[in-house]
């Protein structure tokens, strides 16, 4: 089957994942896709899958030469809920010419907004018809994950284990939440849910969230003087206190503390914040310093203030530099499709993170697009093909390595 007729099929299945849902998974229509491409690998004669029908999972194994490297490859099913993906219709733009993509309720993708157009003049655009979003984010991977098996299927060229993985709900940050590592007995993986071909992110925040409650001091106001502790207002003396790193003041390996949910009365208030840092030594410091601000708080007020701060995922470099081999084997492939691969920070969490910190090393490949989450969302299918070669590529470099 062609990439493209693949990616189209894909998204047309409106898989939305629901943040607010208690289920796993969190919106039955991913089911519908993982059907297809349960159906799609039996075709390849891939016999080695294991479909979990309750978490929906897809696990996949075309069996290679058992001397070389197990090598994995995982993308998610789900897409974003910030935009409507209801009824999708994917416009192709052929032979592009480098001017304002027009869309329906007036939207345009102009690249000016968008530089990474302007270096696609005579290719191949897919968009959404401005209604909705495309989920190219992650279908394009799995597209392209699924024309990479194809190859392997049909041609007879050495490689060893080549694992294929796709999950649920990443978009809402429960991609690998029932993943089985037993099911995935890999070397090492990718993950492929990136932006542009040949980019390859290895490097990502850490990230925990710090969860506060001020007890205040609450009297009636006509005789509150002297006596009235207004948790609200301790609130807002502690945001005051951080350091002014936030998300809209930072980029590039800036860290930063964001302050997203606040709650409460003058009696009682709640605060959340996301802490990130790619340096480990300063992601501790940062918690150190919420907790100090809390402790001067509580003793200049004489109130009560518990924090309590969860880690959520870790910089996956910290793995990665110790298997740097699995950075080599994607440069050696972007090179022989004649792709630059690019080295880009992740300030994020990707699949990949949790993984490399479980013990599978797994940075996060491109796939071809920009303007995810987004009416303007779109990708090359030039690029992807392209990204299609590297994956081809990247098990053909891993076949070179024998195990240690």
């Amino acid at each position: 089957m062609e990439l493209l007729d693949r990616f189209l099929k894909y998204v047309k299945i409106p898989t939305a994942s629901n943040s607010k849902s208690k289920t796993s998974p969190s919106t039955n229509s991913q089911f519908l896709l993982a059907n297809l491409l349960y159906e799609e690998l039996k075709d390849l004669g891939i016999n080695d899958i294991y479909y979990d029908k309750e978490k929906c999972y897809i696990y996949a194994v075309l069996k290679g030469n058992e001397k070389y490297s197990k090598v994995g490859f995982i993308s998610h099913l789900d897409t974003s809920e910030d935009v409507s993906s209801d009824k999708i219709n994917p416009i192709i733009h052929y032979n592009y010419d480098g001017s304002i993509i027009k869309l329906e309720n007036e939207i345009i993708i102009d690249p000016e907004s968008y530089p990474s157009l302007k270096k696609k003049i005579g290719k191949t655009i897919i968009t959404a018809d401005g209604t909705s979003l495309l989920g190219a984010d992650d279908k394009a991977g799995i597209a392209e994950i699924m024309n990479m098996l194809e190859y392997f299927s049909k041609n007879e060229c050495e490689h060893g284990d080549i694992y294929v993985c796709f999950t649920p709900d990443e978009e809402i940050g429960n991609g690998v939440e029932n993943f089985s590592y037993e099911k995935f007995p890999v070397d090492y993986a990718y993950t492929v849910d990136g932006y542009a071909a040949g980019e390859i992110s290895y490097n990502n925040f850490n990230a925990a969230t710090a969860y506060i409650e001020i007890e205040g001091i609450n009297t009636h106001t006509g005789t509150a003087k002297g006596k009235m502790v207004n948790a609200l207002r301790v609130a807002q003396e502690l945001d005051s206190m951080l350091p002014n790193e936030r998300p809209e003041n930072t980029e590039g390996a800036e860290g930063f503390y964001h302050l997203y949910h606040i709650n409460g009365s003058s009696s009682k208030s709640s605060m959340d914040y996301l802490i990130r840092d790619f340096n480990f030594k300063s992601f501790k410091d940062r918690k150190k310093v919420l907790e100090n601000i809390v402790d001067k708080l509580c003793k200049k007020y004489g109130i009560k203030i518990k924090i309590n701060i969860e880690d959520s995922y870790y910089n996956m470099y910290e793995v990665i530099k110790d298997n740097f081999y699995i950075i080599e084997n994607a440069l050696a492939a972007t090179e022989k499709v004649r792709v630059e691969m690019k080295p880009v920070l992740t300030r994020g969490g990707t699949d990949g993170t949790r993984l490399s910190s479980n013990g599978i090393p797994c940075p996060n490949l491109g796939i071809g697009g920009d303007a995810f989450h987004s009416v303007y969302e779109y990708v090359c299918y030039e690029d992807m093909q392209a990204e299609s070669d590297i994956l081809i590529g990247i098990v053909k470099e891993s076949a070179k390595r024998y195990k240690a």
